[in-house]
């Protein structure tokens, strides 16, 4: 559930790992860091902006930013590539 309003964004059973962990931590180009947990789905999310290439952290992937689809909080990001996707989500964005 989105941390800022309740509303749900995904599922335990949307876990996934991706290069091998489910969770992982990262630092973007402007020095905050995010620990994100990766889903197969979020359905309580929309992505807003423009599909990125640059600075993505999973070499080869794109990345759009993924907000709640209820409140708007950046809850993380879409990354997609051939044809395969998944969510990376901010899990200190996320409660139970």
């Amino acid at each position: 559930r989105c941390a800022a309003c309740g509303h749900r964004i995904t599922d335990a059973a949307y876990r996934i790992q991706i290069a091998d962990a489910h969770e992982h931590t990262f630092v973007n180009p402007h020095g905050v860091v995010h620990h994100i947990g990766c889903f197969a789905a979020a359905p309580g999310c929309v992505h807003v902006g423009a599909t990125e290439t640059a600075f993505s952290w999973f070499p080869g992937w794109s990345w759009q930013i993924a907000v709640c689809a209820r409140c708007r909080a950046h809850v993380g990001w879409i990354f997609r590539c051939a044809g395969q996707q998944f969510h990376g989500l901010i899990l200190a964005a996320l409660r139970p």
